[in-house]
């Protein structure tokens, strides 16, 4: 049976004091743990994600004074230094959400609004919520403000790809791949990446008046270490090959809670866990990511925006076809002529109003409750947790800006197990497509809160080859290697509590 939170005893944070310690002498003990299935939404190009990062809308967090000054390269521990310390972690396990924490729905986890909204924050949401459920129409449509979908993208709605109640099908069986991840496309050019000549940036498997980009397959090989490799391939292309050695990168869609939260993590606050430079000797480096005007990307899986506004119009854009004031262009390339020929929508066709209230929805979503079935055994994975070095990276908690105008959202201390840095998890987890100012071996550290909730369709890592969480701990190279280890040199029985204290995030 289940505990609501104020049945369930407190819950100390096994290792706290050591993290405090490490954090505040500037020198974080870090290691790698990426278990988790959070990620980002679409991309348009490679660099409409700085555009879009740039962009904070009026109701959005903007950052502190400190987090501004902090984003010098010397002060944020690009030459090595630690940088700013960080803030101490808390000593006793609070709410997930903090204020922002709903009970625990097995029917609908996702997708909730956080408690004691006021009205005009609960409406702007609820408009925001319209626009996210509605299946959009193409151009000329029938519904004011729903029309203009496509002509080039991957599904007609937003919850086509982020449902309440779960993940939506993704690595599927037969060697089929369903929306819930999509696939960005990479070209070597001289010493860079560029987007493919015909296909752009975003394999796109709707065509709305057009054909479609195309579809992808996958294949999987057993390895001698008893995981299974995967290998995704196009098929059906609608214009023609793609480029010589052009990389497909595999993304699966993120569960959406408590968005709002991480986006009122300081700047200051992420920036203070860099260690770019092994400064501590740990084998673990980890880096924000620095976007193109100079603000740290924490949203997708390599961290190419800043803001949910530019998260959401990235999405709307890679994702739907849907142009906005952030992406005015189609996503159409100069070798699909028919492709800028089909009607429009409007100019834009989300207006900024309507882009508005969409972020206003993702910045309050709310975070369900962890499911704790036994307080001991909750403890003791948490205790390994530690100890292995996964919570180095996977931060437990995080501490909201102070100032956020949403009440529910400020000062708020919850607990996303994650530090938003970037890290490299090695040459297997690489998939040669590099985004905003992450290489193709990076990837941002996800959140792992919600990691038990995502049913029949649960995959993890940023391609869903991981079946389970165990393989998704094993999968761990690079600067996640150390905490690989611990975690097989621990005993079946550890392993399990480990994996349950996971399951209950």
């Amino acid at each position: 049976m289940f505990r609501s939170w104020s049945s369930r005893p407190s819950l100390a944070l096994i290792g706290a004091c050591a993290w405090a310690a490490s954090c505040s002498a500037g020198q974080p003990n870090r290691s790698e743990s990426d278990a988790g299935s959070d990620g980002g939404g679409s991309d348009a190009g490679y660099d409409a994600p700085h555009d879009a990062a740039a962009d904070v809308s009026p109701d959005a967090p903007a950052p502190s004074d400190a987090a501004a000054d902090a984003l010098s390269p010397s002060d944020a521990g690009a030459d090595g230094d630690a940088g700013p310390s960080c803030a101490p972690q808390p000593g006793e396990l609070g709410p997930a959400g903090g204020a922002a924490t709903v009970d625990f729905n097995p029917a609908a986890p996702f997708l909730q609004f956080i408690p004691s909204l006021d009205l005009g924050e609960l409406t702007a949401a609820s408009q925001g919520r319209e626009r996210f459920v509605a299946s959009w129409d193409a151009a000329p449509g029938t519904r004011e403000h729903l029309d203009g979908l496509g002509p080039l993208a991957i599904a007609s709605a937003c919850t086509s790809c982020h449902t309440s109640n779960g993940r939506v099908p993704s690595i599927l069986d037969g060697g089929e791949t369903g929306v819930g991840v999509l696939f960005r496309i990479a070209v070597p050019q001289g010493n860079g990446f560029g987007p493919d000549p015909i296909y752009g940036s975003q394999l796109q498997s709707l065509g709305v008046g057009i054909p479609a980009e195309g579809q992808v397959r996958w294949q999987s090989a057993a390895r001698p270490d008893g995981l299974e490799s995967i290998e995704f391939s196009p098929m059906g292309l609608g214009y023609g090959p793609l480029a010589a050695k052009a990389k497909l990168g595999p993304r699966l869609a993120p569960q959406l809670l408590g968005m709002g939260l991480l986006e009122a993590i300081t700047e200051a606050d992420i920036i203070c866990r860099e260690d770019p430079a092994d400064g501590d000797g740990d084998g673990v480096r980890g880096r924000a990511a620095r976007l193109a005007d100079g603000s740290i990307g924490r949203f997708g899986w390599k961290a190419v925006t800043a803001t949910l506004r530019g998260q959401t119009a990235a999405a709307l854009s890679g994702d739907m076809g849907l142009t906005t004031s952030l992406f005015p262009e189609e996503s159409c390339t100069a070798l699909q002529p028919d492709c800028a020929t089909q009607p429009s929508g409007g100019e834009p066709e989300v207006i900024d109003q309507d882009l508005d209230h969409l972020a206003d929805f993702m910045r309050v979503l709310a975070v369900p409750e962890r499911r704790v079935a036994d307080a001991t055994r909750f403890a003791a994975g948490a205790g390994l947790f530690e100890s292995t070095g996964c919570a180095s990276c996977h931060v437990p908690a995080q501490r909201t800006r102070e100032d956020h105008p949403i009440a529910a959202l400020a000062g708020q201390t919850f607990y996303p197990y994650t530090d938003l840095l970037l890290h490299d998890m090695g040459p297997e987890l690489e998939d040669g497509v590099p985004e905003g100012d992450a290489t193709g071996d990076e990837w941002r550290t996800p959140p792992l809160w919600g990691l038990g909730l995502g049913g029949a369709n649960q995959r993890y890592l940023h391609d869903g080859r991981a079946r389970s969480l165990d393989e998704a701990v094993r999968w761990h190279a690079g600067e996640g290697d150390a905490a690989r280890a611990a975690y097989v040199a621990l005993s079946a029985t550890e392993r399990a509590l480990l994996l349950e204290f996971l399951e209950s995030l």
